[in-house]
């Protein structure tokens, strides 16, 4: 394999740089700090990109961040080589954003990207694909340096071909190796069989313990449900009864208004039953007792009425007959004064033969009959006068205005001259009749009113009088009596209706206070009920909703799946350790046949330590299984030491034996590999950095190599080398 040129378009230090190579001796002789080691970073970079080898997914060197362009440019390189005759040209853009990689063959530059496919890094592996190496194994080998080999273990396979052993042994570790790969090593891996396998069982068992603890849950919160709806019907009995207990204090709150109205009203038998009836407590029936037995006391106290209703019963019958009485007598006036028209009448009229007798007497006639009338008005003027007297102003006044009308017609009579009695009508005989009837009336009601006089047991009018006064004056004292002993009473019971009322309000006061705190109390229970209850209900709702939320949970299914992964992690662990088993003993059986090849990479390894220590070194030998650790056998006291307990010189040198020896061995079956060396002469003395120098520039004859070096010796040690060679070149970088 030749490198035959690399561009950098942006990589650490270096952008926009080119560099072509010469197919022997490359050497690099700059000061520190030039770019060597990016430059060397940056051949293996555009060789293999930046990722991890043997992850399943795409990891990335720590180098991938340091080397990221110092300068803004893109994260890219371009490198040809020539492999098996063809010349190949690899561009990669290292971004992990746009990272790609394209391979194209010269001269055509035809693509073969597609031909090669992605493995899980999304790799193509076209250096992997063409050498059979990886970059772990490729830098082991070609690059030089004071450093145990990364992946030793897949180193062995490289070592035979197929001269060498059987392929199928090869087939069957690579078959064993890819199927461990698949399984995996570790049961924390994300991506491989047994990661996942075991991430399942870790799942499932995850899965089974929340079954489970759903399950635990859900028969927890039945009961918890249980209980709290068994707590809120006790509740909401509880809430029921008070509700009652308010309903009922409105009901007596109705009542005590209007037992505190009442208290201000007079009392009578019926209000004391009603009173009674609501009474709530001993004190307030007691109190109603007391008072209605005082009442009733008074009124067997009471003066007996008996006499004065006689009394009064007398007077009503005594008034009754006084009016009939003085209806009768007036009557009878009235037909006493149609007695005195009719007489009138009577006396100024007559026959003709009577006038002619008045003619004749004329004067003592007029005198006469003057005198008769003036007598009859003094009879009545004396009746109305007692009539005056006696109280009675209708009977006194009609008596005197018809003794005055009498009196006048007596005057007109004595006056009137003679001629005009000429001129009188005759009076006919209807006068004597009506005056007859006149007179039987007067007479029945005289008869009526000494009908009404015998029954009171008196003589006259004037003495019914008297009777009447005396009755109206003993009835109105047992009047005043009455009044007397009512209004002591009623003063008596406004007095006891008014102890009593503040007495009964007091009670009410203290039964309506009594009630507040007893509806207060209600009301604060019921809000505290209300608070549970609301609380209840959060409860039974949340429980409810995380049972929901596990409904269909089953812890059945999740042990099965469990029991199910953990039976295939167990037989992927029982198979892993089968393979590993057989793997191993494979690689047992072969590492016992390497160590029958194995001497002529031991032979090559001791061929190079004699050439650089100028023969005191001349046995080395690699141990496989330990990594190809490299020991030697010091000559004069034949004892075998580890490359740790020589000298840094020496130790360098045991590393250079170690990597060519299996440089060489492993070229034989692919191509001359390249070769890398970055400073890593910095401890050899002179003599042995000339004899390598040597063994290297005969190596170069075959091998590409790069010498990166900051030392002036290297250089004057190879100028005779380098001088007019067209196989070898001096970069001068920097």
């Amino acid at each position: 394999m030749r490198i035959e040129e690399i561009s950098l378009s942006g990589f650490g230090k270096w952008q926009g740089a080119d560099f072509r190579f010469a197919p022997g001796l490359n050497l690099f002789y700059a000061p520190n700090e030039a770019g060597k080691s990016t430059l060397l970073q940056a051949i293996f970079a555009a060789l293999y990109g930046m990722k991890r080898d043997y992850v399943k997914t795409a990891r990335y060197l720590p180098a991938y961040e340091k080397y990221r362009p110092w300068h803004q440019g893109e994260y890219e390189t371009v490198i040809t080589y020539q492999l098996g005759g063809k010349t190949y040209r690899l561009h990669r853009t290292l971004a992990k954003e746009r990272e790609q990689a394209r391979l194209f063959l010269d001269p055509e530059w035809t693509e073969l990207t597609d031909v090669y496919l992605e493995d899980r890094r999304k790799e193509r592996n076209f250096l992997e694909k063409h050498l059979g190496l990886t970059r772990s194994l490729f830098t082991d080998l070609t690059w030089i340096r004071r450093e145990p080999l990364e992946a030793a273990e897949h180193l062995m396979p490289s070592f035979a071909d197929a001269q060498e052993a059987s392929p199928l042994v090869h087939s069957v570790l690579a078959e064993l190796d890819r199927e461990l790969a698949g399984i995996g090593k570790k049961e924390r891996a994300e991506n491989t069989l047994l990661g996942k396998a075991a991430s399942l069982v870790a799942s499932k068992e995850q899965e089974l313990a929340r079954a489970e603890a759903a399950w635990r849950l859900i028969r927890q919160l039945t009961q918890s449900i249980q209980l709290w709806e068994e707590e809120c019907e006790r509740l909401e009995q509880r809430r029921m009864q008070l509700r009652s207990r308010l309903q009922k204090g409105q009901e007596q709150d109705q009542l005590w208004q209007e037992s505190w109205q009442r208290s201000y009203l007079p009392m009578d038998a019926q209000d004391w039953q009603w009173w009674l009836s609501r009474a709530v407590s001993e004190e307030e029936r007691h109190l109603h007792e007391k008072a209605r037995s005082s009442i009733v006391a008074w009124d067997e106290q009471t003066p007996d009425g008996a006499q004065g209703t006689a009394v009064s019963q007398a007077l009503g019958e005594l008034e009754a007959d006084y009016e009939r009485g003085i209806s009768l007598r007036k009557a009878r006036e009235q037909r006493h004064m149609r007695l005195a028209e009719l007489a009138v009448l009577a006396l100024s009229t007559g026959t003709r033969s009577q006038v002619r007798t008045q003619r004749q007497g004329k004067w003592a006639k007029r005198k006469k009959g003057a005198a008769r009338l003036g007598g009859v008005a003094g009879l009545f003027a004396i009746l109305g006068a007692v009539g005056l007297t006696t109280g009675h102003p209708v009977l006194g006044g009609s008596s005197l205005g018809l003794s005055l009308l009498l009196l006048a017609l007596g005057i007109f009579v004595l006056r009137a001259k003679g001629g005009g009695h000429a001129a009188a009508p005759v009076v006919a005989s209807e006068p004597l009749q009506e005056s007859e009837q006149l007179q039987q009336e007067i007479a029945a009601i005289d008869a009526e009113l000494a009908t009404i006089l015998e029954r009171w047991d008196v003589r006259d009018w004037d003495t019914f009088l008297a009777k009447r006064e005396e009755l109206q004056r003993t009835a109105q004292e047992q009047r005043a009596i009455r009044l007397e002993s009512d209004l002591a009473k009623t003063k008596r019971e406004e007095q006891l209706s008014a102890s009593w009322g503040e007495a009964v309000r007091a009670i009410l006061q203290q039964q309506k206070q009594q009630r507040e705190e007893e509806e207060n109390d209600c009301l604060a229970q019921l809000a505290r009920l209300e608070e549970e209850r609301q609380e209840l209900r959060e409860k039974i709702a949340r429980a409810y909703g995380e049972m929901d939320a596990h409904e269909g949970v089953s812890v059945a299914r999740a042990r099965d799946e469990y029991e199910a992964a953990a039976t295939a992690l167990h037989k992927l662990i029982q198979r892993r350790d089968a393979l590993q088993l057989a793997r191993d003993t494979l690689l047992a059986a072969q590492s016992e046949w390497k160590r029958d090849v194995l001497p002529d990479v031991n032979r090559t390894a001791s061929e190079v330590m004699a050439q650089i220590t100028g023969g005191t070194y001349r046995d080395v030998r690699l141990d496989p299984t330990e990594g190809f650790a490299v020991r030697l056998l010091e000559p004069t006291r034949h004892l075998i030491v580890s490359h740790e307990q020589c000298s840094t010189g020496t130790a360098d040198q045991l590393y250079l034996a170690q990597r060519l020896a299996l440089l060489q061995h492993v070229s034989k079956r692919t191509e001359p590999l390249p070769l890398f060396l970055d400073d890593h002469f910095v401890h050899y003395d002179d003599e042995r950095l000339q004899r390598t120098l040597a063994y290297i520039a005969k190596l170069a004859e075959e091998h590409q190599v790069f010498l990166f070096s900051c030392q002036e010796r290297e250089r004057r040690m190879l100028a005779p080398l380098l001088q007019g060679s067209n196989r070898h070149k001096v970069h001068a970088i920097g």
